[in-house]
């Protein structure tokens, strides 16, 4: 959880902990695109589906071990109890898409495993690109949930 001072500071704080941990989800959909294009001259497929895993596993691990704990231990001091918990209810749903990444890493994160697994790559990159597509949503919502004091009433 990040160290939290003055209620200025603190909003502070977690508002640039979320929007470089947005810019890291931009990465990753760059890193995916990258991926997913076929003959991409320079860097190696494997180095690039590395890579990809890496930031993968820091954008999941960052958002279930620093974003939501720090949102929700906000939401609860405040006494936001219902919007407490209404996001615990979608912090479950993103279990599916965490499988998913944890999944295509233990699949994909060695060079001798891209290369065994060249063949499913595709189709294991379509069935995660789907699953982060509904994590980015559930994400969207807990976060105008977390941060908005009102969000309950229009979700």
């Amino acid at each position: 959880m990040l160290k939290l001072d003055s209620t200025d500071e603190r909003q502070e704080r977690i508002d640039q902990a979320v929007a470089v941990w947005l810019q890291e989800r931009q990465k990753l959909l760059v890193l995916l695109c990258d991926i997913k294009q076929p003959g991409n001259a320079g860097v190696p497929t494997g180095t690039r589906v590395q890579s990809f895993c890496q930031l993968l596993m820091d954008y999941v691990s960052a958002g279930h071990f620093e974003i939501y704990d720090t949102l929700l231990h906000r939401a609860e001091t405040q006494g936001r109890q219902a919007t407490v918990e209404r996001a615990r209810q979608l912090y479950s749903q993103l279990q599916p898409s965490t499988d998913a990444a944890l999944r295509f890493n233990d699949l994909f994160d060695n060079d001798e495993h891209c290369e065994d697994l060249q063949s499913q790559l595709a189709g294991e990159l379509s069935d995660l690109g789907l699953a982060l597509a509904d994590r980015f949503t559930l994400e969207d919502h807990l976060l105008k949930l977390l941060r908005e004091p009102h969000a309950m009433e229009t979700l």
